[in-house]
């Protein structure tokens, strides 16, 4: 930062208190920005992986829990209940391709076999449809809180500028009330 910026002259005498106050805003500003981030990135890493030891799916069936049991959507569960919805729908993708294959081998034993040839291809189709839906909602989980993030930065930045232009109003005021560079003429027009 130069020395104009700061206010500092070049003579060494003490900057203006003014700017140091808009200056000292605009850091704050971007330190609590990058808290909240930060605070936001951290709770996301933070959560508990259910099938790292069984106090871990205690903790994650209690957040489970608390997601579905929660009717007013305040809090969002889309990441806690994740994995529950990926094993069910690794569960679908191996029911499906069974159950076909039952049914078609009571109906024939010929498409029987042929859905069983088909079963395994399908199976992993559906797994892999099931994997990129739920990559997809993370995705857009993490979008919407990025926006949600990008939003509130941009609230505490409307307040920053807010407590700056009403010093920047006051000071317009002032010059305008100063008129010495206008001239009057000499007489009215007739």
């Amino acid at each position: 930062m130069s020395d104009e910026s700061t206010g500092a002259d070049k003579e060494g005498e003490p900057p203006d208190p003014a700017e140091y106050e808009a200056e000292s805003r605009w850091i704050a500003w971007r330190e609590s920005a990058a808290r909240k981030l930060s605070r936001r990135t951290a709770a996301e890493e933070s959560r508990p992986e259910p099938f790292e030891s069984p106090r871990a799916f205690g903790q994650w069936s209690v957040e489970a829990a608390r997601g579905l049991l929660d009717v007013q959507f305040r809090r969002p569960a889309t990441r806690t209940l994740l994995p529950l919805a990926y094993i069910l729908g690794l569960a679908f993708a191996c029911a499906v391709p069974i159950a076909l294959t039952v049914f078609l081998w009571r109906v024939s034993a010929v498409l029987g076999v042929l859905a069983a040839l088909i079963g395994i291809p399908l199976g992993l189709t559906i797994a892999a449809a099931v994997r990129l839906m739920l990559e997809f909602l993370v995705n857009a989980s993490r979008l919407a809180t990025r926006v949600e993030h990008i939003s509130e930065l941009a609230d505490d930045l409307f307040q920053a500028l807010s407590d700056v232009a009403e010093p920047v109003n006051q000071l317009s005021e002032d010059v305008r009330a100063v008129q010495f560079w206008r001239f009057r003429r000499g007489g009215s027009r007739r």
